[in-house]
């Protein structure tokens, strides 16, 4: 009898599990729809602004196609005025030959060249974590920096009467000691 009350209890807590976690899932579910349907959104909105950019770089490139065309013509229509207008010939020429590009490889610097700057030597230098030096000086991380050589050092002279020395705190206190 205590069995069939185990398995009876066991069945019943299984039904009921199945049955919060059911009532769970559907409560959930409501928010997972929701953030499915807002990354739709934002991917709709992606797409939507990638269309728009296209969009006005292509009319852009289209708008100054048709501004360089323009300025062709213009050129082109100066160039017809001034050959036929004017006696002198050197109008006419000077405007065909602006038509022509002038930029020749010779003319284009590459990153190596270097080029003459009057600026580029007055231009302040940045900073360094090092004091400068003199090309025949140790530098400051040497391991002999800042130590004297023994024939730089300078010897303290010693007088040859004692009595004749500067008088120190020792001597001082020998003498209170004997008097």
């Amino acid at each position: 009898m205590e069995a069939s009350n185990a398995w009876t209890l066991a069945l019943v807590g299984a039904a009921i599990g199945l049955v919060i976690g059911y009532l769970l899932g559907r409560i959930g579910g409501g928010k997972q729809e929701t953030l499915k349907q807002e990354l739709n959104d934002a991917h709709a909105e992606l797409a939507r602004y990638k269309d728009q950019v296209n969009e006005h770089f292509e009319t852009t490139a289209e708008l100054v196609n048709g501004l360089t065309e323009q300025y062709r013509q213009v050129h082109q229509h100066l160039a017809a005025g001034a050959q036929t207008l004017c006696n002198d010939q050197r109008p006419g020429e000077a405007l065909q030959a602006s038509l022509q590009p002038r930029i020749s490889k010779q003319d284009i610097p590459t990153v190596t060249d270097a080029l003459e700057n009057e600026d580029a030597e007055e231009q302040p230098q940045p900073p360094r974590d090092y004091a400068p030096k003199a090309g025949d000086e140790e530098g400051t991380l040497s391991d002999t920096y800042g130590l004297k050589k023994k024939q730089e050092e300078e010897e303290i002279p010693t007088p040859a009467d004692p009595s004749a020395a500067p008088a120190t705190d020792e001597d001082e206190t020998k003498e209170r000691k004997r008097g």
